[in-house]
């Protein structure tokens, strides 16, 4: 078994020779209440790097819309935006270049975005009868809304990296339905916009240390058939916690530029 140990800087797989004692009692738990605790996405291919766990995924099939809609969204997001935006373009040896643009500021993770794909950091759910919390590492949350309540109209819905998500159960399972995303990149290929629709399965083993989430993305104008993957998590050992996420916007360190090193 290959857990995936994170802070915020860095990565660390190790091989355990025994399961580890579960932060929360999985099995004193019922239903999707055992989805409350700490998890942390796992390797279970055994790719050996994050941009290898999704290697195995079925790419997107795009319809003509679809792609040309892709390729203008990362042109966009290419594009020159001046100094006062922070890029990770390669730069030759000795050329100072920005790499911070707004200390402190929310970042692409402040308003959710790793609530809909999470990446090797830990993640940590809340429930309530009412809500479910869905908090990641580094920053933002998202809340899946349990009350019963519809999807409000979008022409009235300002879209965010997460989206507006309602929720039921079935079967033991947490279905959760999102729509309302800001337009942007979909893991293995895929695009999505304010009208695509995400529906997740998330799937807790009988012993409540394993979960599955299952995506699918649809919307007849960008897929030519829904778009479906899976991510899979571990409950963290006991003794987890989420690490806090600091920034001083007084501090040099939060604006500086840098400068490549000769390789």
């Amino acid at each position: 078994m290959k857990w995936i140990l994170v802070t915020s800087v860095c990565v660390l797989m190790v091989t355990a020779t025994e399961r580890l004692p579960a932060q929360t009692k999985p099995e004193s738990l019922s239903g999707i209440e055992r989805l409350e605790g700490d998890w942390v996405r796992v390797d279970p291919n055994g790719s050996g790097d994050f941009g290898g766990l999704a290697s195995t995924f079925t790419p997107a099939s795009l319809t003509p819309q679809g792609a040309a809609a892709m390729e203008a969204g990362q042109r966009q997001a290419a594009a020159p935006r001046g100094p006062a935006f922070a890029e990770n373009a390669r730069h030759d040896p000795g050329v100072p270049y920005i790499v911070v643009s707004r200390p402190c500021g929310a970042g692409p993770f402040g308003s959710g975005a790793l609530g809909i794909n999470p990446d090797s950091g830990g993640i940590h759910f809340v429930v309530h009868k009412d809500a479910i919390i869905f908090a990641p590492e580094r920053g933002g949350f998202r809340r899946i809304y349990m009350d019963g309540r519809k999807h409000p109209d979008l022409s009235r819905w300002t879209p965010t990296a997460s989206g507006h998500s309602i929720g039921r159960v079935e079967n033991g399972e947490l279905i959760v339905d999102t729509i309302g995303i800001t337009p942007g990149l979909v893991t293995a290929g895929g695009w999505r916009s304010v009208e695509t629709r995400l529906t997740e399965r998330f799937v807790i083993s009988p012993d409540g240390r394993h979960l599955t989430i299952n995506y699918r993305w649809e919307d007849p104008a960008i897929y030519q058939k829904p778009h479906e993957y899976h991510y899979e998590f571990d409950r963290l050992p006991a003794g987890s916690y989420g690490l806090e996420y600091w920034c001083d916007a007084s501090d040099p360190a939060e604006q500086q530029s840098v400068t490549p090193q000769s390789q």
